[in-house]
Order: C-alpha cells, then structure tokens, then sequence
C-alpha cells in the first residue's frame, strides 16, 4: 500500500537536509508528477508554522519562467509540507560537483534567470533567504529555475529576531549575521556566492562549523583566488556583489545584472560626428 502525504501518493525521494525531505510524489485528481517537501521541526511552533504557511500561499501566487511554484501546502502528523511543480533535472549543486569551475559566459548565462526571478519576487515583496547552488534546479534543457522560498520573508519584515537564525550559513550576508537585517541586498549577496562558486568550481566559504562559516562571512572580505581565469572586470562585479557593506553592494538583483549584461555586450561609445558601423 503506498503512503501518501494528503491526498498525493509518495512514490519516492528526491532528496534530503537538516529539516527537510522532497518527495517524488503523484497528484491523481490531475493526474502529473509533483515534488513534496516535508519540514520537520523538533520543537512545535505553531507561529512558526503559521508564518510559514502564509509565505507558501504569498509565494503560489508568483508566476515567473525561472520560479518552481508552489501548488499547495499543508500539514501531516505534525509536519508541514509543500506541494511543488516537479521539474526532472538537477540541482545547479549537483551540476557543478560533475563540471568543476565554468567558463564565464556560461556562469553568467545560468546566473542572469536566477537574477531575474530574484528581482521578479522582490517586485512582489519577497525575499528568499536561502538561495543557494542546491535551491536551483536545471531542468532537461539546462534552464534554471529557483525553488524552496520556504523560509522566504515579507520585505517590510526588515529584521529577525536575535535568537532565531534562518538560512544556510555559508550563504548568509553578513548583515544578517551581524544585526539580523534582511533585505533584497541578501539576496545580491548570496547570488554573489553563486557566481563565485560557478567560476570557480568551490564554494567561497569552507569551513569546519557553522559558528566559523558566520565569523568568516561577517569579518572578511571574500577575494576570488589568483588561479581563477577571470579577468579584472568581471572580478570588480563579482567583488561588488559580495561587498561587506550593503551600502556598497549592487542595490538590487536587476543592477547586478545588468552589470553582467555590460560586460557580455558592453556599450561602445561612438565619438561625435562619428559614421555608423
């Protein structure tokens, strides 16, 4: 007899974290595949529950090409779970352990979607919190598409509180780990991370504890190694990114790429009275 979580069936599992385990799961009313992802907590927390089911309904309303929705939501035994689109693939994590570093017009070309769809849920008052290489999934066609907004926030909700840390470490900003500011500038940051990680086939923070990750992202400037192939300009984007002061971090997803959009196809400046080319 198969387990079903509601009324889907569980036909296997796609993966697993700390909280958290996805699904292959069956939709028979609409008859199509869908992902689920069960959340586990060891303490119950209804508000914390309760907030978390707001965000899943703020977040199925989003409709943009590189954003997995979000179905349904819902709780089971004690446990929440989201409902996703199932998209076959896999996670931009899983793409680079095979690949190792990328070549930079590729890795700004997997990066420019995510950029986009960050901005679009910006525009709709959303924040990710945790975007990360194994929140991205490459579909069949090499397209990416971000998921698991699970801990995403409202942007008026500027702060957490002290005793409450949401995210993954090696990608936090430091702001957050610092005061527990949260803005779209967080988001900028962590897709820095990204880029990173692409050009340079590992992650721009390694370490042995969760507490040394946090010191490190909110003490020391992150520097791409001398042995990357990447050239002075795209370096100066990248290292702008990851700022330490948001203040002097690209504002937004959008001017972040367009950054990289100037330096695939910069703007020649033609001399007055000069032809046309």
């Amino acid at each position: 007899m198969s387990r079903r979580i509601g009324r889907f069936e569980v036909r296997g599992e796609l993966g697993r974290g700390a909280q958290s385990v996805v699904h292959l799961g069956f939709d028979p009313q609409l008859q199509r595949e869908i992902a689920i992802k069960t959340l586990h907590f060891a303490t119950p927390d209804p508000e914390h529950k309760g907030m978390l089911l707001d965000e899943a309904r703020t977040v199925s309303r989003m409709r943009h090409p590189s954003i997995v929705p979000i179905f349904e939501a819902g709780e089971q035994d004690g446990d929440l779970y989201l409902v996703f689109e199932y998209v076959p693939g896999k996670s931009l994590g899983e793409f680079l352990r095979q690949s190792g570093a990328l070549p930079p017009v590729k890795a700004i070309s997997i990066l420019r979607p995510i950029l986009d769809a960050v901005g679009y849920a910006h525009g709709q008052g959303i924040i990710h919190r945790d975007l990360k290489p194994s929140n991205i999934l490459l579909d069949d066609n090499g397209t990416p598409r971000v998921m698991d907004f699970g801990i995403a926030t409202r942007v008026d909700a500027s702060s957490d509180p002290a005793d409450r840390i949401s995210g993954s470490p090696a990608y936090m900003a430091p702001e957050y780990i610092l005061r527990r500011e949260i803005s779209e500038r967080s988001d900028v940051f962590a897709a820095g991370l990204i880029l990173f990680e692409m050009l340079t086939g590992r992650r721009a923070v390694i370490a042995d504890s969760v507490a040394a990750a946090m010191r490190f992202l909110s003490s020391e400037d992150i520097k791409l190694p001398q042995d990357a192939a990447v050239d002075e300009q795209l370096s100066a984007i990248l290292h702008k990114a990851l700022a330490r002061d948001p203040g002097l971090r690209f504002q937004t997803a959008a001017q972040f790429g367009e950054a990289l959009d100037n330096y695939l196809d910069p703007e020649e400046d033609v001399p007055a009275g000069a032809g046309g080319r």
